[in-house]
């Protein structure tokens, strides 16, 4: 009997131990995470080097190309699709030394560098902070009246891997991936080829490409840095988020169609459309044929120079404005196509101006072109102009109406040969307004 129980107490000694495991590491997480970070440190903060930041910040809009398919595609506006990262995606040049980090970007009209404080940090593991203040890399953070929660920015980056010299990071309040590489050359050169590839593309739309047999058609928005792909009849679309390079620029994630991925355009030699890096499929600029470049151009909210339908909407925002701050504030009957000026991010925009008993309100948009249609121009509704004196965040009717010229686009648009043009919807000729040249 005293046999079987030494075998009985063997074999439960036996299976006690099998669930047992060993350390798998030697260091405790936070030793790990610190071990971590202080090997990054010595490759980030190598003397001389600096570094390419490239950051989505993390918007989440309706997509930018949906009004002129509805009812086609989309029966009702709830029915419009969000997307992320639809502001795009921008690049940083960054250099570290001393818990000090020096900052240059595309997102400014110049090359100026600044300089803040950043610190090593554990949050879901270990992470780069850019805690102090800097106009360069808080740029889509910063809280302001015409942006009270910011624009989507990063400040804390958490390292997820390095692999061949180049980190991926995940930026802590958006999600979104970002890396962090070396940059091979001249700092001021990289800049600039970034921003003369962002004028090349600015205003342009894209012609129809084929894959695989499959018309896609292609909308742009250049200077919010996002394509989608429409095919099928229109009825699957993809949108994606991209970011500048010096070749053109690549999409944040790629978009596969019948077997084709699309993942990085270039810009052709003659700076006339796009290709893909093997050069098996291209697409052709597609110039609007206006752009309120030099002049301010004017439209005049009354009978004869707008139609009925828009009248009667400036009539009902007007109205509305009155009631809310008082017959002192009045709409004037004058909106404005103001000529290119430096936008919020660096680059020239065109502005929609309206003004409300002094009252500044400034919308920025895109005019671009359309794909074989040459008279044809689509606005594309931007953002609110960062300026001092704008103060459409105060009115609200003002920016629907600018909206709802931008949702009856795309517009034919026509010479009268008296100083105006008319400008009437592709999607209802009921809706026209004339604008002074």
């Amino acid at each position: 009997m005293k046999k079987y129980l030494y075998i009985a107490l063997s074999t439960l000694m036996l299976i006690s131990c099998s669930y047992k495991e060993d350390d798998v590491f030697s260091q405790k997480p936070s030793e790990r995470n610190n071990s971590i970070l202080q090997k990054y440190k010595s490759q980030l903060e190598a003397p001389n080097t600096y570094w390419v930041l490239s950051s989505y910040p993390g918007e989440s809009n309706v997509g930018f190309w949906v009004y002129p398919y509805n009812p086609t595609v989309f029966a009702t506006e709830r029915d419009y699709p969000r997307f992320d990262r639809s502001i795009g995606g921008y690049n940083y040049i960054v250099k570290f030394a001393d818990g000090k980090v020096t900052a240059s970007s595309e997102v400014l009209k110049d090359n100026t560098e600044d300089t803040s404080y950043f610190r090593y940090t554990i949050t879901e593991g270990p992470t780069l902070s850019f805690d102090t203040y800097s106009k360069v890399l808080h740029h889509f953070s910063f809280v302001s009246n015409c942006f009270p929660k910011g624009r989507g920015g990063d400040i804390d980056f958490i390292f997820l891997k390095e692999e061949n010299g180049v980190f991926t990071l995940r930026g802590r309040t958006s999600n979104n991936l970002m890396t962090l590489r070396k940059l091979e050359g001249d700092r001021e050169t990289f800049l600039n080829k970034l921003r003369e590839n962002t004028n090349t593309l600015k205003n342009k739309a894209l012609s129809p490409i084929s894959v695989n047999g499959t018309e896609v058609n292609l909308k742009f928005f250049p200077t919010y840095r996002q394509i989608a792909f429409l095919y099928n009849n229109n009825q699957k679309y993809e949108q994606r988020a991209f970011l500048m390079t010096e070749k053109g620029f690549k999409l944040y994630e790629p978009v596969t169609i019948n077997g084709v991925t699309f993942s990085e355009f270039y810009i052709n030699n003659a700076k006339t459309g796009l290709t893909t890096p093997d050069g098996t499929i291209t697409t052709s600029f597609v110039t609007s044929p206006f752009i309120p470049t030099d002049n301010t151009h004017q439209i005049n909210f009354s009978s004869g120079w707008v139609s009925p339908i828009l009248l009667n909407y400036f009539n009902r925002r007007k109205r509305a404005i009155a009631r809310e701050y008082g017959a002192n504030f009045v709409l004037s009957e004058s909106l404005y196509f103001m000529p290119l000026a430096n936008g919020n991010d660096g680059t020239s925009v065109s502005q929609l101006y309206a003004d409300v008993s002094g009252y500044n309100c400034y919308y920025e948009a895109d005019f671009v072109g359309v794909a074989g249609e040459p008279n044809q121009v689509e606005i594309l509704f931007r953002d609110i102009g960062e300026d001092y004196y704008n103060y459409i965040y105060f009115f609200s009717d003002v920016k629907n109406l600018l909206l709802q010229l931008a949702k009856y686009s795309p517009y034919k648009v026509e010479d009268q040969n008296n100083g105006y043009y008319i400008f009437t919807s592709a999607r209802n000729d009921e809706v026209w307004f004339y604008i002074k040249k």
